[in-house]
């Protein structure tokens, strides 16, 4: 193609292609081949976000709490919401806590959060919100729609909603 502009826009074109397909491989091959163990949640937790270095995430959660499930799996869907809200807002807050037969995890930001009427629609693979939420060229929409497999495939849940600080407000319920 002589035209520069357009041979630019279809190279692009191709690779967002390529890392929505090599991400949704690599998910598709964990999901598979990975087995359930009982491991410490608090500490998987307190890792992730250790790894970031940063002093706006605000951390609260109870001490020894296990859980039965695919780790790696645990992690990845932990690593996309906290990167979510890490490239949308300043100030992150993450809960975890056990009530009676249910872990419960929040993640929430300050960002400019989600419209509700979109709260569906983002959980589609490769589905992007509103330009508010998607100002990274990196996004290829995936993120939010892996993390929901990972935790029905758990025998859980996964809701959005209005964050105390402002922006979204990410809500996970797993059984013990």
């Amino acid at each position: 193609i002589k035209d520069q502009q357009i041979t630019k826009k279809l190279s692009n074109d191709v690779d967002e292609m390529e890392k929505m397909l090599n991400e949704y491989l690599q998910f598709s091959k964990s999901s598979f081949t990975e087995k359930s163990e009982n491991f410490n949640l608090t500490i998987l937790i307190e890792e992730i976000i250790k790894k970031y270095e940063n002093k706006n995430i605000l951390i609260n959660q109870d001490k020894e709490v296990y859980l039965n499930g695919r780790k790696n799996l645990i992690k990845r869907c932990l690593n996309n919401l906290i990167d979510n809200a890490i490239n949308f807002g300043n100030s992150i807050k993450v809960k975890q806590q056990k009530i009676k037969k249910n872990i419960l995890i929040f993640v929430e930001d300050d960002g400019p959060g989600i419209p509700e009427s979109e709260y569906e629609n983002v959980f589609k693979p490769f589905y992007k919100a509103d330009k508010s939420r998607n100002q990274t060229k990196s996004s290829v929409g995936l993120g939010l729609s892996i993390a929901s497999d990972i935790i029905r495939s758990h025998g859980g849940n996964i809701e959005l909603g209005k964050s105390e600080l402002g922006g979204l407000k990410i809500k996970i319920v797993l059984p013990v």
